[in-house]
Formats: structure tokens, sequence, C-alpha cells
């Protein structure tokens, strides 16, 4: 993908240019050059000058990840200087990428990549100090797949459709510090696409039958039962003595995606070789879209696993810098199914929404730092067949269930955790200052937990002790209790337990069926519920 991207990025495709600009093609080869020499990658062309700019020849980038060579070669670049002062960027309708150095010996002596590109074309703006590159295309689609040298008994049959479609996008370069590259980028993409169905090589024993694959459970509506017919078992076939013929079929597809992105990159760094942030560097970003699918089916003598999972939309966000790193994931109309052999029935789940995000210090202070972590499970329903193994009564309600947890606080780490040595570590790398739950709400089966709470930790433990309070209410509890024991899943004895826990340690609510208690960490360690010892 690094090396695709770099591909695009030198054809440099689309769009408009603002009315002053003082750029010309030889400036915009220049800094193309230069840019994959500070990235670890080569640049080569055969420039050739004309009346109105530049022709670049078998436009060839390379770059090496460990002992593999990944080359790109577009036949023809052309750089042409316009009226305004802009750069009009035009290539030919083709990419080759090879890729070669495979250390294994049954490997091909090298893999060409054909990939085909459709209405792309792009300006160049602006000045070498702050260059904005505008670009685009229709569609770009693997042609060709071909495996040179290797063992052919060892290269797999393939159908694929690998595409990138509608794309649009602009990224503004800052040269004007010697020592810093800056950054700032948005994009669009109609959608992309990874199909690719896969079948093992023969071993000249007689195929196996394939099996067949479980049916799919059907999806309940939230709340609503769903009684299935009874699960019936995967077909295996009998071991042939041979190897056995696999079929593989992976599907991707993305749709509707909105991306920015922003960031400063110290300049004159070996990226391919780095091992720690350097100062100055940050990046970040944000992308979201509009679906998404995957599904993954694998069969062959021994195994039989079919994967699905599809959303109707979500975001990514990231940043990196020497000093934290930031990452979250949303997505919304979560459905997922699995089925395989080794399971007595295929299991099927799905989402309202699911989130996850954490933002947290990476660097050495001498103060403390903030961190945040969160986890959101908001709707979440399984199929009726897996409610059938554990109550075929339905005493329990299907209500879907949700998880909620938003923690923050303050961290002090005493080393830089990305240049850090496990091996020499004699001490923990950091400390908790304090720790606020912001959220908490668990609900399944018709109760909800809900909680908030803040507790500090003092310097210098081996073992965190906090000292604070979190505020919990629950509702429901003896209704759900019940429900589990009607249901034949907690037995009467312990349900009347746990009746007996909730008397003692937490005290009635405003409404019926309805708990709050107060948990209180002590110094000294002491925990209290609502003044009663726990520890």
């Amino acid at each position: 993908m690094k090396s695709l991207s770099l591909g695009l990025s030198t054809a440099a495709l689309v769009a408009a240019s603002p009315a002053m600009a003082e750029i010309n093609a030889d400036q915009l080869w220049a800094i193309w050059q230069e840019q994959a020499s500070e990235f670890g990658y080569s640049l080569t062309a055969q420039a050739t000058p004309n009346d109105s700019g530049l022709t670049l020849s078998n436009v060839t980038n390379t770059m090496m990840i460990e002992e593999v060579s990944i080359a790109g070669t577009i036949p023809q670049i052309t750089l042409t200087n316009q009226a305004d002062g802009s750069v009009m960027i035009a290539a030919s309708d083709s990419i080759i990428y090879s890729i070669t150095g495979f250390d294994d010996s049954d490997a091909p002596d090298a893999i060409n990549i054909h990939i085909s590109l459709q209405g792309f074309g792009g300006f160049a703006t602006g000045s070498p100090e702050l260059l904005t590159l505008n670009t685009g295309f229709e569609r770009a689609s693997v042609a060709d797949v071909e495996f040179v040298g290797g063992d052919p008994s060892e290269i797999p049959e393939m159908i694929y459709d690998i595409s990138l479609d509608g794309y649009g996008g602009s990224v503004t370069y800052d040269f004007s510090n010697p020592a810093m590259l800056g950054f700032t980028s948005s994009g669009t993409l109609a959608g992309m696409t990874f199909d690719v169905e896969a079948f093992e090589p023969g071993s000249g024993a007689e195929p196996a039958p394939t099996p067949t694959p479980t049916p799919q459970p059907s999806q309940p509506a939230p709340g609503k039962v769903v009684t299935p017919a009874a699960p019936q078992p995967t077909p295996m076939p009998a071991p042939t003595g041979g190897r056995g013929d696999g079929h593989l079929d992976l599907s991707i597809m993305l749709a509707g995606m909105e991306s920015t992105a922003t960031g400063t990159m110290p300049r004159g760094i070996d990226w391919m070789t780095v091992e720690s942030f350097p100062e100055g560097f940050s990046i970040s970003g944000d992308a979201s879209y509009t679906s998404a699918s995957a599904s993954f089916m694998f069969v062959d003598t021994y195994e039989n696993v079919d994967f699905s999972a599809s959303n109707t939309g979500g975001s990514i966000g990231f940043g990196l810098s020497e000093e934290s790193i930031r990452y979250a994931l949303a997505a919304t109309g979560v459905n997922i199914n699995l089925a395989t052999n080794e399971m007595p029935f295929p299991v099927a789940a799905s989402a309202d929404s699911t989130a996850l995000s954490i933002d947290m210090p990476l660097a050495q202070s001498a103060t403390p730092s903030p961190f945040s972590a969160s986890i959101a499970y908001q709707g979440v329903s399984v199929d009726e067949s897996l409610w059938a193994m554990v109550d075929p009564g339905q005493a329990v309600p299907r209500t879907p269930a949700t998880v909620i947890i938003d923690l923050s606080g303050t961290v002090q780490l005493f080393v830089d955790l990305m240049s850090i040595d496990p091996e020499s570590l004699s001490a923990p790398p950091g400390e908790l200052r304090d720790l606020t739950l912001n959220n908490l709400q668990v609900s399944f089966g018709g109760a909800e937990l809900t909680g908030t709470g803040d507790v500090d930790f003092a310097p210098g433990q081996m073992i965190p002790m906090p000292v604070g309070a979190v505020d919990l209410s629950l509702t429901g509890a003896n209704t759900l209790i019940q429900s589990l024991s009607d249901g034949g899943l907690l037995p009467p004895q312990q349900a009347g337990m746990a009746r007996g826990m909730l008397g003692m340690f937490a005290i009635p609510g405003a409404g019926p069926d309805s708990y709050n208690s107060t948990i209180e960490f002590l110094p000294g360690g002491a925990i209290t519920a609502n003044g009663v010892p726990l520890q």
C-alpha cells in the first residue's frame, strides 16, 4: 500500500488550481526526487525537456522491505507548464509493480502486478516552498498478477477483483523549514473492492469432495424471538491420504470514504530504518465511510470456516507523535456471522453501534500526563440458536445488551515507551496518579448498572492503592435474578445469596427494584460499601 500510494502520488492525478502559482515542471520533478530520497525510496526516470515542460519515461520508484524489493514503474508522465504558473500532470494508463527478493526456495523469482488506471490527471500549484497537489482518478484496478519462476505446483489459481473507484484528493506540503516537512491533506473515495478467490494447486491426488458450508442463521430484530430449525452438522469428507484441495474466498468492500490528515515530519531521516519517533514527529488523521463488509471462507479436506461481517457506516481516527498515541474506531449497524466444522451450530450477533478509543502518553515526563480509554457496545443481540442452548424456555428477556466504560485520568511515565527495552526493566515504567470513571453502563436481561467515580493514587506504591469513591446505581436486579433462577441458570440457593448481598451492600433507590451504593476506597487499603466494610 505504501508503494501504491507513492506511485499514485508520483503520478499525481486530478483537479483544479488556484489562480496564482509559481511552480514549473523542472522544480516539481526535483521535489519528487528529493521526497523519495528522504523517505527511503529510489525514484528514477529518463527526463526529456519539451517545448512546454518535461516528459518522464519509465518512471520507477523502488523501496526495500528487508530483503524484498518492490519497484513500481509508470511508462510515461508528462509535466506541462501552464500559463497561470501551475503544472498539469498526465500519465500512462498503467503501473507495473515487480516484487523480488523472496528467500524461500519454492517462492517465485518475481511477482508482477499490473495495475490499470482510468481517468486520472492532476495539477501542481503553489511554489517550491508551499506546494499543493490536487489528484484523482476514476478507477485503479489490478489487471493481472504474473508469477515468474519458482515451483509451478506452489502457485495457486486465482480469480480476483481488486479496485479503487472515484478517488479525489488534495495535499499541501510546506517545505519552507529545511529541518521539518509539514503537510495537510483531504480526500474522498467512492468505493474499494478487494475480492480474491484462490484454489490450492492440485497434488495429483483425487480431488476431495467440497464440504457444504453451514447455513447462516437468520438475524432476529432487537428483542424479537426467532426459533430456528435444529442445527445441522457440517458434512466432512473422509481424508484422501494426500493434501486437501483448499479453496479460499476473501472479500472486503468499502464505500463512501472521506478523510483528512495533517502532520509534521523531520527531514533528512531514513524512515525505513528508524526505531523510535524523532523529535518533532507528529501525524494525525480521521476518516469516515458509509458502509463496509468483509467475508472469509476457507474449505479443504479437514477444515471449513465461513465468516462474514458488515456495518452501515463508521469512522477511524488516529494520532501519533513522540509524545502520545491516539486510536479510535466506531461503527453502526454491525452484523457478524461465523460457522465452522468445529462448532455444532452457527453463531450470529449484531449491535446497533460499537466504539473503541485509546489516547495515552508515550514520553517520559516530570509531571503527570492525561490519558483516556473507552469502549461502547450498544444494542448487542445474539441469534436465538445461542439462547436456545442455555435458556430454551425463554425465561430471560431477549432485550439487546449494552456495555459502556469511559475512563480518563493521569499517569506519570518514567521512561519513553517507544524506546523501552523490556529485558532491562527493573521497575514499572510509570505510575497512575488519578482515575475517573466518567460513565459506566451495563444492561442485560432487563437489569441495568450505571456508575461514576474518582480515585487518586499516591506516588511510590509498588501495588497501586486507590483513594476515592465510586457511585453505583442498579435497577431490575431482582427481576433478572428471578429470570435466571426460572431458567435454571442460577440455583435457588445462589439466587437467595445474590438477593442477600443486594440488601447488605446496597440501599433501596427511589423506584421499584432499584438500588444505590457508594463504594469508598480509604487510605490504608480499606474498602466500604455505604459504610459496610468490604475489605
